[in-house]
């Protein structure tokens, strides 16, 4: 395999959260944080189309999603626990919704990318996850409660509506189907903080974490007791693991070491680094695949650089 980094934009921060558009091709969604997020401004890039917008707000902002069922649209998580959304034009660089439930730091959104019902979830280190209802007016549906520590990322289920998986710096993986009001907890997941998780785009019952511990862990949620696998060979924590949206046996994982690596799922209790590629020296929290276009990935750092890159296989 042959990788290339065929575009760099640099910040005037470092980078916390990144991307792609599920609307419009190569358009790329930014968060950058000065001051490394701990205190002062931050800006939110739009880049990869031809009107390239950017908007700053007077508060660190954590994460970025679209709105799926509005290409015009985009929601921050930011650090005073407020969400906030955006009109992507030119004319108005403030939020035109704000909403404050949680009472410390948002630190993820994911809007539903099931589009038959307009939901947003999102994480606090206050250790809930709100859930949000967009279909007429935005309305607090639902307050998810159970971790006992900042939770670091939730995320929709990708086909089963109303099943979210969520980790946290208890440790836990915790499920929550809200449709059954059910909550099925696998409390030790991690010997350590877990930082992400993300569903197979494939595989309804498999999902990955990434966690402090320096590891990856692949779960089959229908016995959610113990790992499938563990993936070792990140020398850092693990601050974003992403499943590939166009093929059923590959995921990435960037971290702290700077580095990112491209996973091969080889068998059910296998897997191979196909790839390692040490970016940079800095935190790498931003990570995402391209949504169109096959082998291009999106990856962002506290070293104020985005970099596209684009992988071949020979």
């Amino acid at each position: 395999m042959t990788f290339r980094i065929t575009t760099q934009t640099r910040l005037t921060d470092a980078c916390y959260s990144l991307r792609y558009s599920p609307h419009l091709i190569n358009q790329l969604a930014i968060i950058s944080c000065e001051n490394f997020g701990i205190r002062g401004r931050s800006t939110i890039h739009l880049i990869g189309n031809q009107n390239q917008i950017s908007f700053n707000w007077s508060d660190a902002l954590f994460d970025v999603s679209f709105v799926e069922t509005d290409p015009s649209l985009i929601v921050t998580g930011s650090g005073d626990g407020s969400i906030l959304i955006w009109k992507l034009n030119h004319t108005n660089s403030s939020p035109f919704v704000s909403l404050r439930e949680h009472n410390r730091e948002v630190w993820c959104v994911h809007w539903s990318e099931s589009r038959s019902n307009d939901a947003l979830l999102s994480t606090s280190a206050d250790g809930t996850i709100k859930l949000w209802n967009f279909n007429s007016s935005p309305n607090l549906q639902a307050t998810l409660t159970g971790h006992e520590s900042i939770v670091y990322e939730a995320r929709w289920h990708p086909r089963q509506s109303g099943l979210i998986a969520s980790v946290s710096a208890d440790c836990s993986l915790r499920l929550f189907d809200i449709k059954q009001s059910s909550n099925i907890i696998s409390p030790r997941a991690h010997p350590a903080e877990i930082l992400s998780v993300d569903w197979s785009k494939y595989d309804d019952h498999l999902l990955i974490t990434g966690a402090c511990d320096n590891r990856i862990r692949l779960w089959d949620i229908r016995m959610i007791t113990s790992a499938i696998t563990v993936f070792e060979g990140h020398e850092a924590a693990i601050r974003r693991v992403r499943f590939d949206p166009h093929r059923r046996d590959r995921l990435a994982s960037t971290g702290y070491d700077g580095q990112l690596k491209i996973w091969q799922l080889t068998s059910p209790n296998s897997n191979i680094n196909i790839h390692t590629e040490r970016i940079c020296k800095e935190f790498i929290y931003g990570l995402d695949w391209n949504l169109f276009e096959r082998d291009k990935l999106a990856v962002g750092a506290w070293d104020k650089i985005v970099r596209l890159c684009e992988f071949f296989s020979m």
